[in-house]
C-alpha cells in the first residue's frame, strides 16, 4: 500500500514539474532561430554578392570615362 501511495506521489509530483517543459521550449526556439537565419544568410547573401557586384561594374565603367588630364603646358 505504501508502494502506491509512493508511486502516486512521485507522478504527481512529475506532472507539476516544469522545468523539463522550458528547456524543450528554448531547445526548439533556438533550432527555430537557427533555420531561419541560415534561410535568411542563404538569400540576402546571393543579393548582396549581386548588388556588390553591380556596383563594382558601375566603378569600372566611370573610370574609364574619366578623361586624362593635359600634360605640360
Amino acid at each position: 500500500m505504501y508502494a502506491l501511495t509512493y508511486l502516486q506521489l512521485m507522478a504527481l509530483r512529475l506532472r507539476k514539474d516544469k522545468s523539463g517543459a522550458v528547456a524543450t521550449e528554448y531547445a526548439f526556439l533556438i533550432a527555430f532561430i537557427a533555420i531561419v537565419a541560415a534561410i535568411g544568410m542563404v538569400l540576402l547573401g546571393q543579393n548582396l554578392s549581386a548588388f556588390f557586384n553591380a556596383i563594382g561594374e558601375a566603378l569600372a565603367n566611370a573610370g574609364d570615362a574619366i578623361p586624362d588630364l593635359p600634360t605640360g603646358t
